[in-house]
C-alpha cells in the first residue's frame, strides 16, 4: 500500500508547500500593507484567472466585501490578527486557497501564544478532544473569553469555506482549532472558558493558561478523536469484518493512477467475495478527490449494470493571467515556454461556446467511458458510504454515482465539494511579491453529468449519525458513522 502523508486543513497560516525566493521578507518585517497589496492582488489575480468566480457571488457585491474586509484589516492593531480577513472565501471555492509560505508559517507558529486544547466541532458545538487536562474530555464549551461558542464558529467561517453554500467546511477545519482561533489575539496570555461536564448541566467556570507552540503542537498530537488514524494513514486500507460479513475499504484519494487503483479495488472486492461478505462499508470521510475516472472505476465495482460516467470541463480563460507571478510546484517561476505550453494545451482542448465560456471538447474528452459497464468482479451484496466535509472533488463524484444510481445508503454529512459542479484541474499556483504568500487557482469548473445548474449544495446523506449517539460514540472511543453504520447492519436496516 502506498503511504498517504496528511496535514491539517489550516486557513492562510498553512503550509504553502512552496520554496519561497531566498530574498524573501521575514514575516516579522512585513506590514499590514504588505498584505492588504498582495490580498488585492490576489483578487485581481481571481477575477482574471478563476474559471467562474461570480458563481455565488455578483462582481459588484464582490468587491464590496473585498472592500470591507480589507478596511477591517487595516484597522487591526497586530499584523498576526489582521491574517484572518483573506478575501479569497468569497468566491466560495474549495480549491482555491492562499497560504503564506513556509518560513513565514514557521516563525507565525512560533510567536502564537496558544488555545491550549484541542477540539471537536460538531454542528455547531465544541468539545475538549484531549484526555487527562484540566476540563475532562467531551465536556462542551459553550464560551471563551466570554463570546458564546456560535459567534466563535462565525468568526472562523471564513477560514472553513466550502463549494458554494455548503456548511461543513468545519470538518476540515477543526483539527486547527488552537492555530486559527488563537490568531484572533495571538498574544493571549488566559483564555476564561465556560463548560459543561458530560452528562452534566452545571456550568462551569476555568480560566486556561496560553500554551507556548511546543506545548500547543503537543496537545494536538494528543488529540482523541478521530479514531480511524491507521486508515488515513495510507492512500487505500482495507478492514475485514469476519463477525458481521462486513468489508471496509478506506479510500482517502483518488489521485491514483488506473493500474495502482484497480489492483487495490480488485484485490478487496475479490476478498469480499472469497469470504461471501454480505454488505461493504466504503469510507471517503478525508478523500480530497483525484481524477473522476478512478471514482467511477470504484464504482464499477459496485455497479448493478452499465453506468453513465458523464462530466465535462469549462473555463472563462485559457490564458494565464499575471505569468510574471506563476511559480512551478517547487516555486520556480514559470517561463515562458511553460506558459506558451499550457495556452497550447488549453487552445487545443477547449472550445468557445455561446455562453463566453471555454468548453472541453472532443479531444479533452478523448478516452471517457461514458457509458461504463460493471467490473466482473463487481459487488452485489449491501453497500454503506461514509461522507462529510472532507469528502471533496472526485469523492463527491463517487458519492453522486452511488445515490444517483440508488446503489447505497449515503451515511455522515454533507459533501465539502458541489454535487453539480466543482472546479478542478490544471491548477495554477501564484508567489505574491510583497508577501510570498502562495495563490492557488484551479483552470476550471468541472460539471458532472453535463449539469448546468448549481445550486450550491453538495451530496446530503440519506442518514446522519444522531448528535446524542455521536457524542456517545466519542466517549467511548468509537468512530461514530462506523459504529452507527455497523448497529444499523446489525440490526438488519
Amino acid at each position: 500500500m502506498k503511504k498517504l502523508l496528511t496535514y491539517g486543513a489550516g486557513a492562510i497560516l498553512a503550509c504553502a508547500c512552496l520554496q519561497a525566493a531566498a530574498q524573501e521578507k521575514k514575516l516579522a518585517s512585513l506590514t499590514k500593507e504588505d498584505f492588504i497589496a498582495d490580498f488585492r492582488l490576489a483578487v485581481d489575480i481571481l477575477k482574471k484567472q478563476h474559471p467562474n468566480p461570480y458563481k455565488f457571488i455578483d462582481s459588484a457585491t464582490f468587491m464590496r466585501r473585498v472592500d470591507s474586509l480589507m478596511d477591517r484589516m487595516g484597522k487591526e492593531q497586530d499584523m498576526m490578527t489582521s491574517l484572518q480577513y483573506s478575501p479569497i472565501y468569497l468566491v466560495r471555492d474549495v480549491h482555491t486557497s492562499l497560504r503564506l509560505s513556509n518560513d513565514n508559517s514557521r516563525e507565525l507558529y512560533g510567536n502564537l501564544r496558544f488555545f491550549p486544547y484541542p477540539v471537536i466541532i460538531e454542528r455547531g458545538r465544541i468539545f475538549v478532544n484531549i484526555k487527562g487536562a484540566t476540563i475532562p474530555y467531551g465536556a462542551e464549551i459553550l464560551s471563551i473569553n466570554n463570546k458564546p461558542v456560535k459567534d466563535i464558529l462565525q468568526s472562523l467561517s471564513t477560514s472553513a469555506y466550502s463549494d458554494g453554500f455548503i456548511p461543513t467546511g468545519m470538518d476540515r477545519l477543526y483539527p486547527d482549532f488552537q492555530v486559527t482561533f488563537s490568531l484572533l489575539s495571538p498574544h493571549q496570555a488566559s483564555y476564561p472558558v465556560t463548560w459543561t461536564a458530560p452528562g452534566s448541566k452545571e456550568t462551569r467556570k476555568t480560566t486556561l493558561e496560553a500554551a507556548n507552540p511546543t506545548d500547543a503542537f503537543h496537545a494536538t498530537r494528543q488529540s482523541v478523536f478521530p479514531f480511524n488514524l491507521l486508515q488515513r494513514a495510507y492512500y487505500i486500507y482495507n478492514d475485514y469484518d469476519d463477525a458481521t460479513k462486513t468489508g471496509r475499504l478506506t479510500v482517502n484519494t483518488f489521485a491514483l493512477n488506473e493500474q495502482d487503483a484497480y489492483k487495490e479495488f480488485s484485490e478487496f472486492f475479490r476478498e469480499v467475495k472469497k469470504r461471501n461478505y454480505q454488505q461493504v462499508i466504503i469510507d471517503v470521510r478525508s478523500n480530497g478527490g483525484g481524477d473522476p475516472a478512478i471514482s467511477a472505476l470504484l464504482y464499477s465495482f459496485m455497479a448493478e449494470a452499465p453506468f453513465r460516467n458523464v462530466y465535462n470541463y469549462r473555463t472563462r480563460n485559457i490564458d494565464v493571467a499575471y505569468p510574471e507571478y506563476a511559480v512551478a510546484d517547487n516555486g520556480r517561476r514559470l517561463s515562458d515556454e511553460d506558459i506558451q505550453g499550457q495556452k497550447n494545451f488549453f487552445y487545443q482542448r477547449f472550445d468557445k461556446d455561446s455562453s463566453g465560456f471555454y468548453v472541453g471538447n472532443a479531444r479533452l474528452k478523448d478516452g471517457l467511458m461514458e457509458n461504463f459497464p460493471p467490473d466482473k468482479d463487481a459487488f452485489h451484496g449491501k453497500v454503506f458510504v461514509l461522507t462529510g466535509g472532507g469528502t471533496v472533488s472526485a469523492a463527491t463524484y463517487f458519492a453522486t454515482l452511488v445515490q444517483k444510481n440508488k446503489r447505497g445508503v449515503i451515511i455522515g454529512k454533507e459533501t465539502g465539494s458541489g454535487e453539480a459542479a466543482t472546479t478542478a484541474a490544471w491548477f495554477l499556483r501564484y508567489l505574491l511579491p510583497r508577501t510570498k504568500c502562495v495563490l492557488t487557482v484551479p483552470r476550471s469548473e468541472l460539471n458532472f453529468f453535463n449539469a448546468t445548474k448549481d445550486n450550491g449544495r453538495g451530496i446530503m446523506p440519506d442518514k446522519e449519525v444522531p448528535m446524542d449517539k455521536f457524542m456517545g460514540y466519542v466517549q467511548a472511543d468509537k468512530d461514530p458513522e462506523i459504529s452507527y453504520t455497523m448497529e444499523l447492519i446489525r440490526g438488519g436496516h
